[in-house]
Parts: C-alpha cells; sequence; structure tokens
C-alpha cells in the first residue's frame, strides 16, 4: 500500500503521531476552512484582472481588464503570487476553529491540503493565528491514496473534508470505508455545484459539520 503514495507525501505521513484506536479527521484547508476564491478575485482585481467564476473551476475564469481571457502564463503568474504573498492573511470560515479544537478533545485531526509546497510554513502560520494547530500534510494529486494509507493505520471511525468534487471521487475509489463529507465554505462557489454522488455528507456550514461528526465520532 506504501507503493502507491506519492513518494513526497508518504514521508509526511509515517512522520504523523497517529493513534490506532482514536477517530481520524484528514480536513482540507481552502474553502473548507480557509476561502480562497473570494480572496483571489480580490487580489486580482489589484493587479488589473477580474475573476469571473461560472463553474466550479479556476481554468478560464481570469480576466484582462478589458474583458479578454488572460493567459495561462498571466494565470500562473497571478496564482503564485497569490500563495507567496496571500496565505498568511487567508480568513477563516465561521466556526471552523472552534469544531476542529473541540473534536480534537476525542479525535486527532490531520490537515491534509494541496498548498503548493512553497507556501507550506505560511499555510501553517496562518492556521495557528486561526486558532487551528494540528499536524500538517502537504498532499499532490488526488487525496485518496493518503486517505487509504491513513485509515489502515486506525482502527476506528475515519472521516474526510473536501470542497473539491475529485478529491471525495478519489477517496471513494480508494479509501471507500472513510466518510466523506463534501463541503464548500464560499456560498456563491457551492451553488455551483451539484450534489456529489460520491459524498455520504453534504453541510452547509461548520455548526453542521460539527452535528455530522459528533454522531460518527
Amino acid at each position: 500500500m506504501s507503493a502507491e503514495v506519492d513518494g513526497r507525501v508518504l514521508p509526511q505521513l509515517q512522520a504523523l503521531p497517529i493513534s490506532t484506536h482514536l477517530p481520524l479527521l484528514a480536513v482540507d484547508v481552502d474553502e473548507v476552512i480557509v476561502g480562497l476564491a473570494a480572496h483571489l478575485g480580490e487580489f486580482a482585481e489589484t493587479k488589473g484582472f477580474a475573476l469571473r467564476l461560472t463553474g466550479y473551476q479556476l481554468d478560464g475564469a481570469l480576466k484582462r481588464g478589458d474583458g479578454s481571457d488572460a493567459s495561462p502564463e498571466e494565470f500562473k503568474t497571478l496564482f503564485t503570487d497569490f500563495f507567496e504573498t496571500q496565505t498568511r492573511h487567508q480568513r477563516v470560515y465561521p466556526g471552523a476553529a472552534e469544531v476542529l479544537n473541540a473534536l480534537a478533545g476525542r479525535a486527532q485531526v490531520i490537515i491534509l491540503t494541496n498548498v503548493p509546497p512553497y507556501a507550506e510554513a505560511a499555510r501553517i502560520d496562518n492556521l495557528r493565528g486561526h486558532g487551528i494547530d494540528f499536524p500538517l500534510v502537504v498532499n499532490h494529486g488526488g487525496k485518496g491514496r493518503a486517505l487509504s494509507w491513513l485509515d489502515a493505520k486506525v482502527n476506528a471511525p475515519v472521516a474526510f473534508i473536501d470542497d473539491s468534487p475529485g478529491q471525495i471521487t478519489s477517496a471513494a475509489k480508494h479509501a471507500p470505508h472513510v466518510s466523506r463529507l463534501h463541503y464548500v465554505g464560499d456560498d456563491h462557489l457551492r451553488s455551483l455545484l451539484g450534489a456529489q454522488a460520491d459524498a455520504h455528507h453534504a453541510p452547509t456550514s461548520w455548526r453542521e459539520i460539527g452535528m455530522i461528526l459528533d454522531r460518527m465520532f
């Protein structure tokens, strides 16, 4: 099983202080714990661009001042600049810190994020600034294999929260026994998505997430 996990991710998983008998929650960050799209849109405006989201993807959503599509190179530059300068300032969604910290009294929480590696330290600082201080794994690609590895280490319920339909599907494929919560913190982004067949739950607030996890753990 270990051979299937990305070689950049496996050492991070192996270094985690995992308790075999405690429930485990793996939770994403962008659009789950902290906002991304709205903040990225604000940042884009300071650079002379506009973010126009008509679907749940960033590709093709960045526009120049004249309304034309930004080039892939322009988007890549903006995206990198955002994570280099704004990760420390991303805004937390209401209730996230409270629910996670309350849960930590009876379960283990792992932050499983696809943040660019160059922004890892800034991500940790940002989360700590919001009162969220848990082990963090920088994932690459689909999260299903990492979740499968975690699930195999724990003789207790395991749950996963992510905003990405693709990540929910990855979890369903590789870690089918893990409970999957599909959560999008941004109301507008959530409205762009329908029900996800691979999700067990579709909460619309951290309060609802807390209620689901209370029943689960």
